[in-house]
């Protein structure tokens, strides 16, 4: 039936474009349509612009399907007085009629004070059969399970989930190679998502990035976060955008003497009761999209303020690294140490795979080797390192068993392990029998003084990633430096890897250097550090000062090198695979290629910009879209394998192939064209 209103027109566009929220629907409609529903009041929840007007719109229309009348008030439309909301109420129940009814009752907080007496007074005096739905920011108080019990039904809004998050882009006409930043910034957040979708559709918009969006952020922020009562309260919201957890200590330490205002304890009061705002053990924090959000609009605004509050956290976290009691604490500092460098070039990338990974692991802490696992242990790096190193390590494991340290899942089984060798400690002739441990040995030993130790950490393998990044390595890692700080005596140390080419350049940042005196011929990759030259602690005062955003010294200018077509073609091949993970073209020759070069920057940015013209011509152009897609899909923005990309562009899987062939042609015909000045 077409529609009667423009009300009805715009009820029916909505309705349309709602995408998600399943399980909420389902049970409203067995609350509106089930005579045994003991349901009578519904209560929506959730932080502003989450979608609790959005999930009204479609209640109501749930509600007439279900043959009741609905009637809708506003609490920004009332006065915060029973009188008022009563009258308001009844005014519009009364124009329903007879028969079965639902009161929905939107944006509730700022009538918040009538809760006490919608539960005691306006809710009883309603209809045996009329339901009420109310929507607000506040989680509803305990009081009204304690009196209504399973007549209430409690329903909290939580962001999309990244399906619905997709479907309500595309909803909203966001083409699918443009959606992955959106989806990134926005983690799932319905308003969010939809004005970034907005920013993102404008013509002749670049690729979504929040920091090139004030009106965007301003847009979000006004809806986020009410008016706050002074700069003091701005600055705290401020210092908690910027960690993962806020204490009021943290607070203490990252404002200014020049803020003015309540004290840290006030501030940090007001910050846990924002409805935005998550309390734990480990204190408060922002909702990922207002720490995203505030935290791009203080860079973007105020850049030299986010960079003071940036070195103020990390003094902080460096700080109590070195004073953390525990394994279990220091673990947990490192953690929120790691945060900060979450938008960091290199190290960026790589905690987003690791937190990736985490999601999908249930790994126990290290404990020793027990008895009958080193066949396992030998398997894991046979299949990962080669027969040949699996040898020498399983060697290791039977002369020094106390050396490994084995990670387990939840089920039981090994996830992967760590030997760490004190090498001025171990047997010569077996030190000896090791190419890979003479290696090192040759290489440090004639620096180590009386009393002073020197560590190897010989092998570390991931049951299902090897050497890659996984949730063992990162335990792996933060092992490593607990070692470094709580070591005696400790001179230097090595660590082996045969994946240089991951590890090399987030090596560097954490102040390992490589070591190719101490490899052996066809061995893994060296990286240690002199700790005598740095000690632990003017390492992590040094770590401290760097700043997360700010990438590794470059390497000193090198010439510009030649390649031919055929070596050029292939290198840019090799940068395509690794454009989504950038620390990997650091090793590419492409980055002393001519146009590079000419480029200027950093080299590793200026390439990825060369990259990404070439791809946008095709994404400019017709048929060639679709090569776009295949590049995008596969490259730029990638899924986990061709065979999920080609499922996302809904082709067969040889019209893909076909497609990515003819986009990588296009990339390296545009690169080489510029290289030789064609």
């Amino acid at each position: 039936m077409p529609p009667s209103t423009l009300g009805d027109r715009l009820d029916q566009r909505r309705h349309r474009r709602f995408v998600g929220r399943a399980a909420e629907r389902s049970r409203l409609t067995t609350a509106f349509a089930d005579a045994d529903s003991p349901v009578a009041v519904v209560h929506v929840y959730g932080p502003g612009g989450i979608g609790k007007s959005a999930l009204l719109d479609e209640a109501a229309r749930l509600a007439v399907a279900a043959g009741r009348g609905v009637a809708r008030i506003d609490g920004r439309d009332v006065e915060p007085a029973p009188a008022s909301f009563a009258a308001a109420a009844h005014a519009a129940l009364d124009a329903l009629g007879d028969g079965p009814r639902v009161l929905l009752v939107d944006t509730f907080e700022p009538i918040q004070a009538l809760d006490g007496w919608l539960r005691r007074r306006f809710v009883p005096s309603l209809r045996a059969t009329d339901l009420i739905v109310v929507a607000g920011r506040v989680r509803p108080a305990a009081e009204w399970r304690a009196d209504y019990a399973d007549a209430v039904l409690l329903l909290p809004l939580r962001n999309f989930v990244r399906a619905d998050a997709e479907a309500f882009l595309e909803a909203r006409g966001l083409a699918p190679e443009a959606r992955g930043p959106v989806l990134a910034f926005t983690h799932g957040h319905p308003l969010a998502l939809a004005l970034a979708a907005e920013h993102a559709r404008q013509p002749g918009a670049a690729a979504f990035d929040p920091s090139h969006a004030p009106d965007l952020l301003a847009d979000l922020l006004a809806r986020f976060v009410e008016a706050v009562p002074s700069p003091a309260h701005r600055a705290a919201l401020e210092a908690a955008s910027v960690v993962r957890s806020l204490t009021v200590p943290l607070l203490a330490a990252l404002l200014e003497a020049t803020d003015p205002g309540p004290d840290p304890d006030a501030l940090f009061a007001w910050l846990r009761d924002l409805a935005f705002v998550a309390s734990d053990a480990d204190g408060v924090s922002l909702h990922d999209v207002v720490r995203e959000t505030v935290e791009a609009d203080l860079g973007w605004r105020d850049g030299a303020r986010h960079a003071r509050l940036q070195a103020r956290a990390r003094q902080f976290f460096a700080d109590a690294l070195q004073a953390a009691p525990t394994p279990g604490a220091r673990h947990l500092v490192l953690a929120d140490f790691l945060h900060l460098y979450r938008h960091h070039p290199v190290a960026g990338p790589l905690l987003a795979r690791l937190r990736s990974a985490w999601a999908d692991a249930e790994i126990d802490a290290a404990v020793p080797l027990a008895e009958g696992e080193v066949p396992t242990l030998r398997a894991l790096a046979a299949t990962h390192l080669g027969d040949a190193e699996a040898d020498r390590v399983a060697g290791w494991l039977d002369r020094r068993p106390e050396a490994a340290e084995v990670y387990h899942t939840r089920s039981g089984g090994v996830a992967g392990f760590l030997l760490t060798l004190p090498l001025e400690d171990l047997d010569p002739g077996a030190r000896s029998a090791d190419a890979v441990t003479a290696a090192v040995w040759e290489a440090v030993s004639s620096r180590l003084r009386e009393g002073e130790t020197a560590l190897l950490f010989r092998c570390w393998v991931d049951a299902e990633a090897g050497q890659g990044v996984s949730a063992v390595q990162a335990l792996v890692f933060a092992r490593t430096v607990e070692r470094y700080l709580t070591e005696s005596g400790l001179a230097a140390s090595v660590l082996l890897t045969t994946e240089a080419d991951l590890w090399g350049a987030v090596l560097g940042l954490a102040g390992l250097s490589r070591w190719p005196d101490a490899e052996a011929p066809d061995g893994p990759a060296a990286f240690g550090k002199d700790w005598r030259a740095t000690p632990p602690h003017a390492w992590l005062d040094a770590l401290a000062s760097r700043a997360p955003s700010e990438p590794p010294p470059p390497p000193a200018r090198e010439a510009v090198v030649v390649l031919s077509e055929e070596a050029f073609t292939e290198a840019v091949r090799d940068a395509l695979r690794a454009y989504a993970q950038p620390h990997q073209l650091a090793a590419s020759p492409l980055l002393r290629a001519r146009l590079v070069r000419e480029r200027g920057g950093d080299p590793v940015e200026a390439l990825r910009a060369l990259i990404d013209e070439a791809a946008a011509e095709l994404a400019r152009g017709g048929r060639e879209q679709r090569y776009f897609r295949a590049l995008d899909r596969t490259y730029l923005h990638p899924e986990p394998t061709q065979a999920d990309a080609a499922e996302a562009l809904d082709l067969p899987f040889s019209t893909f192939r076909r497609h990515l062939g003819r986009g990588i042609d296009h990339v390296v015909s545009v690169l080489w064209r510029a290289e030789v000045g064609g």
